[in-house]
């Protein structure tokens, strides 16, 4: 007897560009000493699992704002996802339903709302489409992405932990946002951060080419916070 095939969401929707954008770069002296690896899972909150939901943008933007405030050694603090994502649609028109959302909107939602704790506005699935009380948006003020910038790249996912490139019979199945935490000039590939539980790749994070993120049919929309302040 096999076991029923585990069922994952995606949810995210292709960026739409905006000339407005301010374009990151990094700082040359930056570059120079970059090291040959990096890997910050040690210093990254414990991973999501975002379930049956479409939250993905939401899951990965939460993850970034909690990790920025844990390298700023700010007080303890679980961004609200549910927060985000009904934010990011409500940018979007689409509140009423499931949709999944742009990063460029759960950021800019961020940016100009905030968000709440965690505890004020739980991760509770059914309740995706309503509106957060007025309280967590008092509260969500004191945290906000105060500075972020597009990226522009220049450089199947599998229970292995490794995303390969994609074989020339495989069609792409939904848009899907991670958090990149790491890098291996000698294995040439990223480690990215997924929202899919612990019980999903290497303990919830895998690698992936860096081949990958530079091919514009399977990779887009890059962006990172660089400040999350009171």
């Amino acid at each position: 007897m096999t076991q029923p095939r585990e069922i994952r969401h995606y949810g995210w929707i292709p960026d739409q560009p905006d000339q407005r954008d301010h374009l990151y770069a990094a700082p040359s002296q930056y570059l120079t000493a970059l090291p040959s690896s990096t890997d910050l899972r040690k210093k990254c909150p414990p991973v999501y699992d975002q379930g049956q939901l479409g939250s993905c943008t939401a899951n990965a933007i939460a993850g970034a704002v909690e990790f920025d405030r844990m390298k700023q050694k700010l007080s303890d603090f679980v961004p609200s996802r549910l927060f985000i994502y009904y934010n990011e649609r409500k940018i979007e028109g689409t509140v009423p339903t499931d949709s999944g959302a742009m990063i460029r909107d759960g950021i800019k939602s961020v940016a100009s709302d905030g968000v709440c704790p965690e505890p004020e506005w739980p991760y509770v699935i059914s309740k995706f489409a309503t509106r957060p009380p007025a309280k967590c948006y008092r509260d969500a003020k004191l945290d906000r992405a105060v500075s972020y910038q597009s990226i522009v790249p220049n450089l199947n996912q599998k229970r292995t932990g490794h995303a390969p490139m994609p074989g020339w019979a495989e069609r792409a199945v939904g848009g899907h946002a991670v958090m990149a935490v790491g890098y291996d000039e000698s294995k040439q590939w990223f480690l990215a951060r997924n929202s899919w539980g612990t019980r999903w790749g290497m303990k919830g994070y895998f690698t992936m080419p860096y081949a990958y993120l530079v091919q514009p049919g399977l990779s887009q929309d890059f962006w990172t916070i660089r400040l999350v302040g009171r």
